[in-house]
């Protein structure tokens, strides 16, 4: 999929697993604070200091759960070309005034690119599975081979796996096994699993570089849902990167929620192309359909209190990392008839990645998700 290496979702999202389920205290955690004032809402920092946050989910506890991707290896890689891990990836719990690692020692990986800046790679989405164990989605940004170059550990990469180490699902094996939008001209190897949501007793997740949406059954047996169709870049844009086939541009899916219809809500990122990003309604057996278009850089979706759909931008304009692509954005989207209304941010969502929204309608966003002083926003509900 050679125009998927050009996304964020491919760049940054880059002996068994140790899952250290022991609550350990963190340096630098911030009392909450407003961020902003003036006529924009108020934004409080939550929680500072993260390792490249990636996605935040409420629990069934009410309890958040934050997925750090990690600082990669204790040595960082410094040639360009190169890729190396280590154990510093973790999963970050809120609940009241209690703010805590729950799980360290998860796999996360650094690679170098040509000019010698770094991405880090490692958990994307973690949630509760009961039993003080959890479930946690590890990014790739490779191929299968990729994966096993990196030695012992590096298994869990493109996994869907328990944070001690037991493999639920193997999605960079279905890519490479299947490559199922080879059938859209994508004829590159490449996964980068993003996020999973429950379907029954498997699991549907989408992967950002394989263009797919692949179900996880319970045996561990993977099979496609459906592929992404690429999009059609604007004629003033067909310059901007390039995409297989020529003027298309790859979709990059998502984030994944469950609507109060039963349907199943995708988002893609529309090749960081601004204004391609789409959102999908999918009740499995049927064909997906656009529900709305005309987003920029969309990685995540949740619901608001009303069942509506939260959109969460992770930039603002046309270009990937280490570019810059602007500043975030939230959108309401209406689940029947895809009309958007922004969410006024104030400006402050620089590289956010993961959002959640509280039964109260407060909205939680991992910000600065490129670095290890992430934060965790909340933006109050208007009440």
């Amino acid at each position: 999929m050679p125009g998927a290496s050009t996304s964020w979702a491919r760049a940054a999202a880059v002996a068994a697993i140790v899952g250290g389920l022991t609550a350990t205290a963190v340096p630098g955690q911030a009392e909450p604070r407003a961020a902003a004032r003036g006529h924009a809402p108020t934004a409080v920092v939550v929680v500072s200091g993260l390792h490249n946050p990636r996605d935040v989910q409420f629990q069934a506890d009410g309890s958040l759960l934050v997925a750090e991707a990690g600082s990669g290896p204790d040595t960082p890689c410094t040639t360009p070309g190169t890729r190396c891990f280590g154990f510093s990836g973790s999963v970050y719990r809120v609940k009241g005034r209690t703010r805590a690692r729950v799980v360290t020692g998860l796999p996360s990986e650094m690679g170098v690119r040509g000019d010698g800046t770094t991405a880090v790679n490692g958990a994307i989405q973690a949630e509760a599975a009961g039993g003080g164990t959890y479930r946690v989605v590890y990014g790739l940004n490779g191929t299968p081979g990729i994966r096993a170059a990196l030695g012992a550990g590096g298994e869990a990469f493109g996994t869907l796996s328990t944070a001690g180490g037991r493999v639920l699902g193997d999605l960079a094996e279905h890519e490479g096994r299947y490559d199922p939008d080879s059938v859209d001209g994508n004829n590159e190897v490449f996964s980068n699993p993003h996020h999973f949501v429950r379907d029954g007793k498997d699991f549907l997740v989408t992967d950002a570089a394989a263009n797919d949406l692949i179900r996880v059954h319970p045996d561990g047996t993977t099979t496609t849902e459906f592929v992404f169709p690429n999009n059609t870049l604007p004629t003033a844009a067909s310059d901007v990167r390039a995409a297989t086939p020529a003027g298309r541009v790859q979709a990059v899916p998502t984030g994944i929620v469950r609507g109060r219809d039963g349907a199943f809500y995708l988002a893609d990122m529309g090749g960081m192309i601004q204004g391609l990003s789409r959102i999908w309604r999918y009740v499995p057996g049927s064909t997906p359909t656009v529900l709305a278009t005309g987003l920029t850089d969309v990685t995540d979706l949740d619901l608001d209190p009303r069942g509506n759909l939260i959109a969460l931008s992770y930039g603002s304009r046309s270009g990937s990392p280490p570019a810059d692509s602007g500043p975030g954005s939230l959108t309401r989207v209406d689940p029947r008839t895809g009309a958007l209304t922004t969410i006024d941010t104030g400006g402050l969502l620089k590289e956010p990645a993961g959002l959640a929204v509280g039964r109260g309608g407060d909205i939680y966003v991992t910000n600065h998700t490129l670095s290890t002083d992430g934060e965790l926003l909340k933006f109050p509900a208007r009440r």
